[in-house]
């Protein structure tokens, strides 16, 4: 035991709902295999050029179940973390970067699906996705360390 009995509860508090920060393995896989989709996008259009209407629809399901997710944990849990990116300092960095990256790798996509290299696209989806994924996962560990040291700005 500690002589700051009350510093050792607030710093349990801080962990028990730094918990709430992370998502499970079913959310990071489904959100894995959405953002391969969402990233090749590009190239499923230059593929099945008249499939565009009908992925609009699926990338608009994507975004609701994902919002519908969110909410319902919320709800479920009672926890309200601020949304915001900036109400974490250490992850809003790492979020930055993997904002650009992901602009940065999407308009290369673009571009060389528009200049008929569709192949090189493919080839290189996987590496980028992996990258934007392992960057969201920094960006969530981010938040809860943001969180367990009392750094979450209101």
């Amino acid at each position: 035991m500690s002589d700051t009995p009350e510093l050792d509860q607030v710093a349990d508090a801080r962990r028990k709902l730094a918990a709430y920060a992370g998502f499970s393995r079913t959310y990071w896989t489904l959100y894995g295999i959405a953002l391969v989709l969402m990233a090749g996008i590009p190239i499923w259009m230059s593929f099945l050029p008249e499939t565009a209407a009908g992925l609009q629809w699926v990338l608009l399901a994507i975004g609701l179940a994902s919002a519908a997710y969110s909410i319902g944990r919320r709800r479920r849990t009672g926890v309200q973390l601020p949304r915001r990116i900036s109400a974490y300092p250490s992850a809003r960095r790492v979020w930055l970067v993997v904002l650009a990256i992901t602009i940065a790798s999407v308009a290369g996509i673009y571009a060389l699906v528009g200049s008929g290299q569709r192949v090189i696209a493919l080839l290189i989806l996987i590496p980028v996705a992996a990258v934007i994924f392992a960057g969201q996962v920094l960006t969530r560990a981010k938040m809860r360390d943001d969180i367990v040291a009392g750094r979450v700005l209101a």
